[in-house]
């Protein structure tokens, strides 16, 4: 029904020997037909309203999610981690899926030393422990997926347990490794985890991380986290680091080798 149909109803009911009463001029006859027309308006006017009354939206709201926006680094300073530090890592790369419920971050940790002069073995390194927002992380037996956080009381929260994956990388892209305590036979190279990368991102002699999030507002699992990984280079006796740093020529003093004088 419409607006219109009232008015082709009302018109109906002035036939069947109505007809000469309302079209005549007595006083019955225009009380009649003053009353029809204040009807008739009525009546427009109500399914004027009821039509053009807004239709309840009854599909469930979409949560827009939370703006996250890191801030580029100009600087490009990557440090040389020797013996044992605590470190925050640099933002190096971030991309947010499709489907806008996921992000993934790298972190970019310290280059990767050379060969030990002590002992003449290559750099090699441990993966400590990795905090979210000061909380120290417990992996699920894969050694990459959380399965919740102890804080500095030691208390518990599972709020990001399944929602946040860790890969760690020592070396290079196809140098996976799990922290501390785990063990994992079936780690992948960061070209197969990092959407958008490929063979030709290697990543060489650099330690860092992938961060893979899953977005839950509930679970406060929707900003970008404060991450601090604990990290320790094999080399570290004093003469070992000094000698690395004079003699590489990638982040040292590029000085010959012939040059220094060792004991």
């Amino acid at each position: 029904m419409s607006w219109f149909d009232d008015l082709v109803d009302t018109g109906k009911s002035l036939i069947g020997g109505a007809v000469d009463f309302f079209t005549g001029n007595s006083l019955g006859s225009n009380i009649a037909k003053t009353a029809l027309l204040g009807l008739t308006v009525n009546r427009v006017n109500n399914s004027i309203q009821k039509n053009n009354t807004p239709t309840p939206n009854t599909a469930p709201a979409v949560d827009p999610g939370v703006r996250l926006q890191s801030d580029a680094n100009t600087q490009n300073k990557i440090p040389v981690l020797y013996g044992n530090a605590t470190m925050g890592g640099i933002q190096t790369d971030a991309v947010l899926t499709d489907d806008q419920t996921t992000m993934y971050f790298v972190y970019t940790f310290a280059e990767k030393t050379g060969t030990l002069l002590s002992t003449s073995a290559a750099s090699t390194y441990v993966f400590n422990d990795v905090f979210f927002n000061d909380n120290r992380v417990i992996f699920q037996n894969d050694g990459i997926t959380a399965a919740y956080m102890i804080d500095r009381e030691g208390n518990q929260d599972v709020s990001i347990a399944n929602l946040v994956q860790i890969y760690c990388y020592a070396g290079s892209s196809t140098s996976p490794q799990v922290p501390e305590y785990y063990t994992n036979a079936s780690l992948s190279p960061a070209y197969s985890i990092m959407p958008g990368w490929t063979s030709a991102h290697t990543m060489d002699n650099l330690l860092f991380a992938i961060v893979k999030m899953t977005y839950n507002k509930d679970k406060n699992v929707n900003r970008v986290p404060t991450l601090k990984f604990s990290i320790t280079n094999s080399m570290s006796l004093p003469g070992d680091c000094i000698y690395d740093y004079m003699t590489n020529a990638r982040y040292g003093c590029d000085i010959p080798a012939t040059d220094i004088l060792t004991v």
